[in-house]
């Protein structure tokens, strides 16, 4: 099983060996695009193998975990549903509505609820997934629904947050899931912040973690990536040093 970083907080997890097909792949906020913004955009040649991959049914789930533009971009979604019009979208009721608005014909699109608690169970082809809502990290984003994403696949357990608020109750509820999770895929506040890191002691047995979504390096005048890195690399809490992702296009084992 492999993860390949797509650049900023997007993802395509690979699991081979699948009885069924061979192998079978889920992208994770694979397009993004906000020029000029924060976050680096999904860089134009991995886009295009993106929908060559979509196109060959390669591809064929896409989870967005929520509508900001450096996680989503609705025109390159909908460009992807003309290339397979058959590819399944999951995601919030906003980024939905949003793909709706191009695409209005597109069949295999599912929205969860902002209101719904409980958790939603989707089983796809070599891959279980479980999703639940969760409040956006940042004051100023509290409204903004977030999908946590736990995936069931190859034999191992995937959290993959989007930009859940690193707080007591998301990490509860992962747990609840499984308290084992062998690969942590997420922005690197998760293991950057000092706080963050102690509710992943107390209700995680973590095994791996891929840190992505880190800022453009000429954006990030508040250091935020080497204040992360010397935390997690200094802090002696028996926590994994993670893997930070920062070179689009790397695929790793997982």
């Amino acid at each position: 099983m492999t993860a390949w970083h797509t650049g900023n907080a997007g993802v395509v997890i690979l699991v081979t060996n699948i009885e069924e097909k061979g192998c079978a792949a889920i992208g994770f906020d694979v397009f993004a695009k906000q020029p000029g913004g924060i976050y680096p955009d999904t860089p134009e040649a991995i886009r295009q193998e993106l929908l060559r991959d979509i196109r060959k049914k390669k591809l064929e789930t896409l989870v967005f975990t929520h509508e900001h533009a450096d996680h989503f971009c609705p025109e390159d979604v909908a460009e992807a549903l003309k290339m397979n019009p058959d590819l399944r979208i999951i995601s919030t009721e906003e980024t939905i509505r949003r793909i709706r608005a191009l695409e209005p014909e597109a069949g295999r699109l599912t929205a969860v609820a902002a209101s719904e608690q409980k958790y939603r169970v989707v089983s796809l082809p070599g891959m279980r997934l479980t999703l639940f809502n969760s409040i956006h990290m940042g004051d100023r984003f509290a409204d903004i629904q977030n999908l946590v994403c736990l995936l069931d696949a190859g034999g191992k357990r995937l959290m993959l947050p989007g930009d859940a608020r690193p707080e007591k109750l998301l990490y509860e509820r992962a747990a609840a899931w499984s308290k084992k999770i062998d690969w942590l895929i997420g922005p690197f506040p998760l293991m950057g912040l000092p706080s963050s890191r102690r509710l992943i002691a107390r209700y995680m047995e973590l095994g791996h973690v891929l840190a992505i979504h880190f800022p453009r390096p000429d954006k990030d005048t508040e250091g935020w990536r080497k204040n992360a890195q010397h935390i997690c690399e200094t802090a002696d809490d028996g926590l994994p040093v993670p893997v930070f992702g920062d070179e689009p296009g790397k695929r790793y084992e997982l």
